[in-house]
């Protein structure tokens, strides 16, 4: 692939940039080819620091920075939690805290018994460095000794201990020459001080994002930290705004719903067409059934794995699995994917090995450490559970009490310490539900995507079929002190953003459905009317202009 203009620069420089980067504007290659050229200059202890928001992402981008079988060096490739606890709380908490008695597992606060988590009742996702007081210190250690790191700790723990420790500011010089940290829009503060941090200590700076694709604000999660850094002269400011994934059309819709002033590309297509049936959302899943084919047709599109059922909830969306005939895929996140424990990691990549061809082993090798660490007895051991998992998934049907047994003797040897048996009860979890373990199989190609609108993040489609488009749903908007007449939007920028992101999924072409009736918490159907997003500053002009609507 030739680099565009707007890549090549940014390919060129090779100091602190911040890049600003449209849907389909070539990110990933960008990063990637990037990562490619610093490890030639690396020396093997030294590596590159590569953050991706999931996992998911994170094995595609160092797939694709590894595709021509580059060494990694003493690379980290990983999400931001995983790099705050690799390397900076597990190794350096020991020199403030003693060992800990246990071996170390991550769970949430509201996991803890009573007792204990009233110790951290003080804690809430807004607390930064400086409110770390000396009792607040001492809850955090308190649960350390104990072989507990907590979630929503995990940023400002992270930070405190790397403020603090000389040993683990040295270690981060001396072994990371680059950091790339991908959606720098869904940073938190911590997060952002860390990385300015680490930038401090002269290793090259490289952060991605998009303020237009910024959609978790619910979890502390601020675009802010992107602006700011377009805004700081110590970051070389690039834009990757030529979006090479959509069509057209769907760049001038999606734009505008941002911008009514935006320059529309001229095309002589209109690829987002708007439908609204009559009933509720059961009459959805019956036009879908009966044009799902015509869809295909008319976007030239091959497969059903090619298009996408987007929603906003996990309502609808068991409505969508239950009801609908066409074949489909229903891909919904659980507790082991979220869980932060090594184990969690690897079982989570053992399932994708499993069942799904696209996924390789060494990415399960390499959860926690490199494929280099391993001595050759341990390398032996693990081809022959390889070998020993093929076998079991070519049986019908999967045993899946030995598929257990085989990813806990994999684990033992990939991460000996870290046993955990909260991963291995998530597991059994994960193994005893079908849905949550049809997750991890790839979409066959007669079978329909259906997925939230935040889980499609980073993926793209030829088509994508937008539901869950009402007044109230989406965006949503709340009612306070009982008046209707002028309820509150909950986050009408982050909801249209959420909008944004769904659209731009999309290659080829756009469905919007709405319904004369919803199904509301209550289970109850109730009248409906259009999202306002569907009429928003005259945006129907964009849609396809059919005689029927």
């Amino acid at each position: 692939m030739e680099p565009s203009k707007q890549q090549r620069l940014i390919l060129d420089y090779e100091g602190n940039s911040v890049v600003i980067a449209a849907p389909g504007s070539g990110k990933t290659f960008v990063l990637s080819q990037k990562i490619k050229k610093n490890l030639k200059d690396l020396l093997d202890h030294q590596g590159v620091i590569a953050i991706s928001y999931t996992n998911k992402s994170s094995n595609e981008l160092k797939n694709r920075s590894l595709s021509n079988g580059e060494d990694p060096k003493s690379s980290f490739f990983g999400t931001i939690d995983k790099f705050n606890l690799s390397e900076i709380i597990i190794p350096f908490g020991k020199h403030f805290f003693g060992n800990p008695k246990n071996d170390i597992k991550v769970t949430k606060i509201d996991s803890l018994p009573e007792d204990e988590a009233e110790l951290i009742n003080w804690f809430d996702r807004s607390i930064t460095l400086e409110q770390l007081d000396e009792d607040r210190i001492e809850t955090l250690k308190y649960f350390f000794q104990k072989g507990i790191i907590l979630i929503e700790t995990i940023g400002v723990f992270a930070n405190y201990i790397f403020s603090k420790s000389v040993a683990c500011e040295n270690y981060i010089k001396a072994r990371y020459k680059y950091i790339y940290i991908d959606e720098y829009q869904d940073s938190g503060n911590e997060q952002h001080r860390i990385f300015l941090k680490i930038m401090g200590l002269n290793v090259i700076s490289v952060a991605v994002g998009d303020l237009n694709q910024s959609i978790y604000a619910f979890s502390g999660k601020d675009s802010k930290y992107l602006e700011e850094l377009t805004q700081n002269n110590a970051f070389k400011y690039f834009k990757l705004d030529k979006n090479h994934r959509c069509h057209p059309s769907i760049i001038n819709y999606s734009n505008f719903l941002l911008n009514p002033s935006t320059q529309l590309i001229p095309t002589d297509e209109n690829q987002i067409f708007f439908h609204r049936t009559i009933g509720d959302e059961k009459s959805i899943v019956d036009w879908i059934d009966k044009n799902v084919e015509t869809i295909k047709k008319v976007f030239k599109v091959e497969h059903n794995n090619q298009v996408a059922i987007l929603v906003r909830g996990g309502r609808t969306a068991e409505i969508l699995n239950n009801e609908l005939k066409t074949q489909h895929r229903y891909f919904i996140s659980n507790e082991l994917d979220l869980n932060l424990n090594i184990w969690s990691s690897i079982f989570s990549n053992l399932l994708y090995f499993v069942f799904d061809m696209n996924h390789k082993f060494i990415d399960v090798i390499e959860v926690f450490t490199s494929y280099e660490k391993f001595n050759s007895t341990e390398l032996k051991k693990l081809n022959s559970h390889k070998i020993r998992l093929e076998e079991i998934k070519n049986t019908t049907p999967i045993d899946y009490s030995l598929l257990k047994s085989e990813f806990i003797s994999i684990a033992r040897i990939i991460a000996p310490s870290l046993e955990n048996l909260e991963s291995i009860q998530l597991l059994d979890l994960v193994l005893s539900n079908e849905n949550e373990l049809s997750s991890y199989r790839s979409a066959s190609n007669e079978e329909l995507n259906i997925m939230t609108l935040h889980k499609s993040k980073g993926l793209e489609f030829d088509v994508i079929i937008h539901l869950d488009l009402y007044e109230w749903i989406f965006p949503s908007k709340q009612v306070i002190d009982n008046d209707f007449n002028n309820p509150k939007y909950s986050n009408w920028s982050q909801d249209l953003n959420l909008h944004y992101v769904g659209l731009t999924r999309a290659r080829k072409g756009c469905v919007l459905l709405s319904s004369t009736k919803r199904t509301n918490y209550k289970s109850e159907i109730k009248n409906a009317k259009d999202s306002e997003f569907v009429w928003l500053n005259g945006v129907e002009k964009l849609r396809y202009q059919s005689k029927k609507n």
